[in-house]
């Protein structure tokens, strides 16, 4: 069930004298004023979920329709501070940088103490940045921005369960540190079959070894697969462990099960799948399928060779619940309807539409899914801070 009620706060601006000396106007002179809605807000309900998300929700979302620059500089960011134990609700331990899970004095799994954990997070860029003279500014661009308060209703009682902060589209450079991630991240890597072969066996193929003639006879076959938050000690994502999404990820990459796949044709293309699934944050045995979030120091969020109107993420949206939220949508990818979102913070980067394709709002080059991506940098004459 779902009902919504928008209200407009127009602003007119017109330059009639008769208006500001509040003189009643002619239906000619009405016709020359002009007004836009710049505020709505709407109000909308949802009782369709199921489990955890069951019940009556009731929403308020304030929209702001208004477009936006920013060049944003913050030494942390940090949301969702409270305890959380390794292994419960999605939840992964901290893993050090050989995969190995990091224990508390106490002997158990340690975890991060907070759901997001970005530090020298930054929107936007600086090019040329070691010449002032020569700097130029390329903002982080952002249409529609909204806030929404969620409602839970039970016997008769009507509580906050949650608050967002979101975009309707948004385009640009979002750097940081991630230290801790929890929410849905959802890129895409691409490259050739070559860069695999050469990582894999550098010293070329020996004797019968069937994996690396494919890939060699592979070679410039364009290779794709999905990246998202995994543990890093086991190459676990969220599908592995039947949870939503995870909890406090520090690693990203290609999860468990998970395969390459080529959009060309062929026999050596049919076994790209079966050569490339990962395992244990492996693939074919030796090459590297996940890799610590700090390395991805700078993501464009949204299509970098595309002007906004067709380049920008749709969906974009940061949250905090105290209990489980269904948060609406706004991605347009045909089928999804909800968001599900449990107790703490949440940050969703995820999959959108532009126009008849479903997009990844990260892509990444094989090469810097391995290597990871350069910072950009965020102030004149520095990398990092401002």
């Amino acid at each position: 069930m779902k009902y919504i009620r928008q209200i407009n706060v127009a602003f007119l601006l017109t330059l009639s004298t008769s208006v500001s000396a509040l003189e009643a106007i002619s239906d000619d002179e009405m016709g020359n004023v002009t007004g836009q809605a710049f505020i709505t807000i709407n109000d909308s309900a949802y009782s369709s979920g199921s489990g955890e998300w069951a019940g009556n929700y009731e929403f308020t979302k304030v929209n702001f329709g208004l477009k936006g620059e920013t060049l944003l500089n913050a030494g942390e960011v940090k949301l969702g501070k409270f305890q959380r134990n390794a292994y419960q609700d999605g939840t992964v331990p901290i893993t050090n940088s050989n995969r190995t899970v990091v224990n508390q004095a106490n002997g158990q799994p340690a975890t991060y103490d907070a759901d997001l954990i970005i530090q020298n997070f930054a929107l936007g860029r600086v090019d040329n940045y070691t010449d002032g003279a020569a700097a130029e500014f390329v903002p982080f661009l952002i249409n529609n921005p909204y806030i929404e308060l969620a409602y839970k209703v039970e016997n008769g009682e009507r509580r906050v369960a949650g608050f967002r902060l979101g975009f309707a589209n948004a385009q640009g450079d979002l750097s940081g540190d991630i230290i801790s991630y929890t929410g849905k991240l959802e890129g895409e890597v691409r490259g050739s079959a070559q860069v695999a072969y050469d990582k894999t066996y550098p010293n070329g193929c020996v004797f019968l070894d069937v994996s690396c003639y494919a890939l060699a006879i592979a070679g410039d076959t364009e290779i794709y697969s999905d990246i998202e938050p995994v543990d890093g000690s086991t190459g676990n994502g969220a599908s592995n462990l039947g949870v939503q999404y995870l909890k406090r990820a520090s690693w990203f990459g290609v999860r468990n099960d998970n395969t390459f796949q080529s959009d060309e044709t062929g026999l050596i293309a049919a076994l790209i799948p079966s050569l490339t699934k990962s395992d244990n944050c492996r693939i074919l045995g030796d090459v590297e399928s996940c890799f610590p979030s700090t390395i991805y120091q700078s993501i464009y969020v949204g299509d970098k060779g595309k002007d906004f109107a067709t380049g920008s993420a749709k969906g974009l949206f940061i949250s905090l619940q105290t209990e489980s939220v269904p948060w609406e949508d706004l991605s347009e990818v045909p089928g999804t309807d909800r968001v599900l979102t449990q107790r703490g913070a949440f940050l969703n980067i995820a999959r959108y539409q532009s126009g008849t394709e479903t997009k990844y709002p990260l892509y990444l080059t094989l090469d810097e899914g391995v290597n990871g991506t350069p910072r950009v940098a965020t102030c004149v004459g520095r990398l990092k801070g401002c």
